[in-house]
């Protein structure tokens, strides 16, 4: 499979403490690779140095499409088509749902006007967020609309590589679902995705390949089952009594 992004030896130092620690894994074009581990496990910092948003790696390499991006800005990561949400509800309350979206597409795709509206449209419906919420302020949204609306955001950019940190958090059963069924039709649309999350099931369910972090590195990685059922995992999750 061809390698979409390629972390080479990511480290992210804060003083004596290292976030992210000598981190090195591929994500291949087309597929779900999923990241599980403990709160504090770096997974969150991670995206950060990936994305630069909102700061870069202490050292290490990131190459996306084989080019390094590194050393780039978030804003130009973003225009070659790596696109990430965040674990929080990351939306601009004042706004209108629709003009949260348009913002993001002018400053990413320098789009605007009706083929903006056209494409805010277009991933609206695509990951099921209700077009007569447009108008309405995104803080006016309970916490799965305001989900839904920044999948949307992130659907509309066009993303090549789509990172979602925990899409599930704070959500009920049914709405879990509804994360599960958008992230397999977006990845079976050609979107290659990056996930994040807590609720194993969830991530077990639509990832072609697992990843463990623990203290900034990485314990284990391959087959999802045969992840979740690694010593090393377990002991993180439970404890060495386990």
């Amino acid at each position: 499979m061809t390698a979409l992004l390629q972390v080479d030896g990511l480290t992210k130092a804060f003083g004596a403490l290292k976030a992210v620690n000598n981190m090195s894994f591929d994500v291949n074009q087309g597929e779900i690779l999923g990241i599980a581990g403990p709160n504090g496990s770096g997974k969150s910092t991670l995206f950060n140095l990936i994305s630069r948003i909102p700061f870069g790696a202490t050292s290490g390499t990131v190459l996306f499409e084989g080019k390094p991006i590194q050393t780039l800005s978030d804003t130009s990561i973003a225009r070659r088509g790596l696109i990430r949400t965040f674990q929080r509800e990351a939306v601009f309350g004042s706004m209108s749902c629709v003009d949260n979206i348009l913002v993001a597409l002018e400053q990413t795709l320098g789009v605007r006007g009706r083929e903006a509206e056209r494409l805010a449209d277009e991933a609206s419906e695509r990951v099921g967020f209700p077009r007569n919420f447009h108008n309405m302020p995104a803080a006016a949204m309970p916490v799965f609309y305001q989900k839904q609306l920044m999948m949307a955001t992130a659907v509309a950019q066009r993303p090549k590589l789509l990172m979602l940190d925990e899409p599930a958090s704070s959500l009920v059963e049914h709405e879990i679902d509804w994360v599960r069924d958008t992230i397999t039709a977006l990845n079976e649309g050609g979107i290659t995705i990056l996930l994040i999350e807590h609720v194993l099931p969830l991530l077990m369910s639509v990832s072609t390949r697992m990843l463990v972090m623990e203290q900034g590195e990485i314990i284990a990685q391959g087959d999802p089952l045969d992840v979740t059922r690694d010593p090393r995992v377990i002991e993180a999750y439970l404890g060495s009594a386990a």
